[in-house]
Protein backbone atom coordinates (compact mmCIF):
# COMPACT_ATOMS: atom_id res chain seq x y z
CA UNK A 1 0.00 0.00 0.00
CA UNK A 2 1.60 3.21 -1.17
CA UNK A 3 0.75 6.85 1.25
CA UNK A 4 -0.75 9.64 -1.18
CA UNK A 5 1.50 12.18 -0.35
CA UNK A 6 0.82 16.48 -0.64
CA UNK A 7 2.42 17.49 -3.63
CA UNK A 8 5.13 21.04 -2.91
CA UNK A 9 5.19 23.53 -5.27
CA UNK A 10 8.82 24.36 -6.67
CA UNK A 11 9.06 27.73 -4.45
CA UNK A 12 8.15 25.46 -1.52
CA UNK A 13 10.89 23.12 -2.62
CA UNK A 14 13.09 26.32 -3.28
CA UNK A 15 12.39 27.23 -0.05
CA UNK A 16 13.32 24.05 1.78
CA UNK A 17 16.14 23.48 -0.51
CA UNK A 18 17.70 27.09 0.82
CA UNK A 19 16.98 26.14 4.75
CA UNK A 20 18.42 22.63 3.94
CA UNK A 21 21.97 24.62 3.13
CA UNK A 22 22.32 26.93 5.67
CA UNK A 23 21.11 23.91 8.24
CA UNK A 24 17.76 25.97 9.58
CA UNK A 25 15.10 23.49 7.61
CA UNK A 26 14.38 20.09 9.51
CA UNK A 27 12.41 17.39 8.20
CA UNK A 28 8.61 17.48 8.06
CA UNK A 29 8.94 14.11 10.22
CA UNK A 30 10.92 15.78 12.23
CA UNK A 31 8.60 18.88 12.65
CA UNK A 32 5.11 17.44 12.96
CA UNK A 33 6.54 13.97 14.43
CA UNK A 34 5.26 10.46 13.57
CA UNK A 35 1.80 10.91 12.77
CA UNK A 36 2.96 12.71 9.73
CA UNK A 37 2.27 11.08 6.66
CA UNK A 38 5.57 11.61 5.08
CA UNK A 39 7.38 8.93 7.16
CA UNK A 40 8.58 6.53 5.21
CA UNK A 41 11.75 5.51 4.09
CA UNK A 42 11.31 6.95 0.24
CA UNK A 43 10.58 10.09 1.69
CA UNK A 44 13.70 10.02 3.92
CA UNK A 45 15.74 8.79 0.84
CA UNK A 46 13.72 11.40 -1.51
CA UNK A 47 15.09 14.04 1.25
CA UNK A 48 19.17 12.47 1.93
CA UNK A 49 19.37 13.09 -2.10
CA UNK A 50 17.89 16.42 -2.28
CA UNK A 51 19.89 17.17 0.55
CA UNK A 52 23.11 15.78 -0.64
CA UNK A 53 22.52 17.26 -4.42
CA UNK A 54 21.47 20.63 -3.63
CA UNK A 55 24.61 20.38 -1.60
CA UNK A 56 26.61 19.02 -4.81
CA UNK A 57 25.67 21.97 -6.74
CA UNK A 58 26.15 24.82 -4.28
CA UNK A 59 29.68 23.65 -4.14
CA UNK A 60 30.37 23.59 -7.85
CA UNK A 61 28.50 26.72 -8.02
CA UNK A 62 25.39 24.58 -10.45
CA UNK A 63 28.51 22.72 -12.65
CA UNK A 64 26.55 19.72 -12.81
CA UNK A 65 28.79 17.90 -14.19
CA UNK A 66 31.17 18.18 -11.01
CA UNK A 67 28.42 17.55 -9.39
CA UNK A 68 27.79 14.33 -10.84
CA UNK A 69 31.48 13.76 -9.87
CA UNK A 70 31.32 14.40 -6.09
CA UNK A 71 28.58 12.72 -5.81
CA UNK A 72 29.61 9.34 -7.93
CA UNK A 73 26.62 9.38 -10.02
CA UNK A 74 26.54 9.73 -13.75
CA UNK A 75 25.99 13.20 -15.27
CA UNK A 76 22.37 11.84 -16.83
CA UNK A 77 21.17 10.23 -13.52
CA UNK A 78 22.65 13.47 -11.50
CA UNK A 79 20.07 15.09 -14.44
CA UNK A 80 17.20 12.86 -13.87
CA UNK A 81 17.14 13.07 -9.86
CA UNK A 82 17.06 17.02 -10.69
CA UNK A 83 14.13 17.06 -12.62
CA UNK A 84 12.62 14.14 -10.14
CA UNK A 85 12.83 16.75 -7.21
CA UNK A 86 12.52 19.65 -8.72
CA UNK A 87 15.65 21.34 -7.54
CA UNK A 88 16.29 24.57 -9.10
CA UNK A 89 19.30 27.04 -8.90
CA UNK A 90 18.76 30.36 -6.62
CA UNK A 91 17.26 33.30 -8.13
CA UNK A 92 20.07 36.11 -8.41
CA UNK A 93 17.94 39.48 -7.12
CA UNK A 94 19.10 42.35 -9.31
Amino acid sequence: MSEVSPKMTSTEKAEQNQEWETGTGLSPAVKYGPSWPELSLRSFRDEAEVHAISIALKQTGWNRKRAAQLLSISYRGLLYKIRRHNIAPPVEHT
